[in-house]
């Protein structure tokens, strides 16, 4: 068996039982047998169920930072830079990667310090991305005169929120859902609405 492979497998394991049973109620004996590994394995891959937690939140976090800084590089017209940001974070990342959604939101609170205090720096990361784009928003005149970390927290609200009433098989698709908020969103920030996603 791979390193890789059995790292791998360890992780999509927690990260089903975490998102079905919460972080508490699984044991890693329960991560081993969903994973087909031993428990004695394991811990030569993981020093206890806290670090596979650490783990699912960190990676998690590194796609989503990838995936908005690719579309800042890419997009010049900050409204439009915007709206691609917070619909890949929502319908991407979000909703399409709700169990690892699901355990960030809902068991950050079992890290210890130390690796809380690592996750929230990469959520500070994540934060500077929309921050440095509302303040240049901020600074074009194109949205209300707000402070851009009260913008940024709202933003982040809305998103994380979704999970919580979201079904796939509900009336509106990902995309639906993801054109929505961005409405709502814009009606509140833009000084111009007709820019708002259709």
């Amino acid at each position: 068996m791979k390193t890789n492979d059995a790292r791998e497998r360890l992780i999509t394991a927690a990260i089903d039982l975490f998102y079905k049973n919460g972080y508490p109620a699984t044991t890693i004996r329960d991560i081993g047998a969903k994973a087909d590994i031993s428990t004695s394995v394991i811990y030569h891959y993981f020093k206890d169920k806290e670090e596979m937690l650490f783990e699912i939140m960190q990676l998690a976090g590194g796609d989503l930072f990838k995936l908005l800084e690719d579309i800042i590089e890419a997009e010049n017209d900050p409204v439009e830079c915007l709206e691609k940001m917070i619909g890949a974070h929502l319908v991407d990342w979000c909703l399409k990667r709700k169990k690892e959604t699901k355990i960030i939101v809902t068991d950050y609170a079992y890290l210890t310090k130390k690796r809380k205090e690592l996750n929230i720096a990469t959520e500070r990361k994540l934060y500077s991305l929309y921050k440095e784009k509302l303040t240049e928003l901020r600074e074009k005149g194109l949205i209300i005169d707000a402070d851009p970390t009260v913008l940024c927290f709202s933003i982040f609200g809305i998103i994380a929120q979704s999970i919580r009433w979201y079904h796939d098989t509900g009336p509106l698709s990902k995309e639906e859902v993801a054109r929505n908020v961005i409405r709502i969103l814009f009606a509140g920030i833009l000084k111009r609405t007709d820019r708002c996603a259709s």
